[in-house]
C-alpha cells in the first residue's frame, strides 16, 4: 500500500514538472496536473497538499535530476570529456524545458524565497564538489574555495541555459561555454 501510494505521488509530481517543461510555473494549476496525471484533482490535494507543496516536489525532483546528470558529466576520463558531457546536458536541459522549469520555478517568486535559494544552492554546492573532485582526480588543487567553484560554474551553467534557451547562437555558445571552462580550469594548480 505504502509503495502504490509514493508511486502514485511520484506520477503526480512527474505530470506537473512535466506541465511546468512546457508552460512554465506561473500557469501551472492542480486541475492541469491531474488532467495530466490522468487522476482526480483530490488526489493531487491528498498526495500534495498545497499547490506550493506542489512546486517544491517538482523543484526538489529537478534538483535531484540536475545533481545527478552532472556529477555523471564530471565522471568522464578527460576534462575534454568533462566539458563535452557537460555541454551536451546544458543543451538537453534547454531543449527538454528543464531550464524553462528550473528558472520559471526559482525566479518567479511562486516558491517561498528560502526554498528558492536552497535548491540553487544544493545545485551549486553539487556543481562545485563535481568540479572539485575531477580537478583532484587530474592532480590539480583549487585555489578558490570549492563553495566559490560551485557558484561559478553555477552562474555559467544558468547564464548559459538562459541563452540556450532564449534562442542564442549555439557554436558561438559552446565556445563561449569552452573559453569559461578556461577560466575555470585557470582556478586550480599542480598538487604540491
Amino acid at each position: 500500500m505504502v509503495e502504490r501510494s509514493k508511486a502514485s505521488r511520484d506520477a503526480i509530481v512527474e505530470a506537473a514538472l512535466g506541465v511546468v517543461r512546457q508552460r512554465g510555473a506561473v500557469g501551472l494549476t492542480i486541475e492541469g496536473v491531474a488532467r495530466e496525471a490522468g487522476c482526480a484533482k483530490g488526489l493531487v490535494h491528498y498526495h500534495l497538499k498545497t499547490k506550493r507543496a506542489l512546486l517544491e516536489a517538482i523543484t526538489g525532483r529537478i534538483a535531484e535530476q540536475r545533481i545527478a546528470s552532472w556529477n555523471e558529466a564530471f565522471r568522464a576520463p578527460t576534462p575534454t570529456d568533462a566539458i563535452a558531457n557537460t555541454w551536451s546536458i546544458l543543451t538537453e536541459e534547454s531543449n527538454n524545458g528543464t531550464v524553462r522549469a528550473w528558472v520559471s520555478l526559482l525566479g518567479s517568486g511562486v516558491l517561498a524565497e528560502r526554498t528558492a535559494r536552497d535548491m540553487l544552492a544544493r545545485f551549486t554546492q553539487a556543481l562545485g564538489g563535481a568540479a572539485s573532485r575531477m580537478l583532484d582526480g587530474l592532480g590539480l588543487q583549487l585555489t578558490v574555495g570549492r563553495a566559490e567553484l560551485g557558484w561559478l560554474l553555477g552562474s555559467v551553467v544558468e547564464g548559459m541555459g538562459f541563452e540556450i534557451l532564449a534562442g542564442g547562437d549555439r557554436p558561438e555558445l559552446e565556445e563561449a561555454y569552452a573559453a569559461a571552462w578556461l577560466g575555470i580550469l585557470s582556478l586550480a594548480q599542480p598538487r604540491s
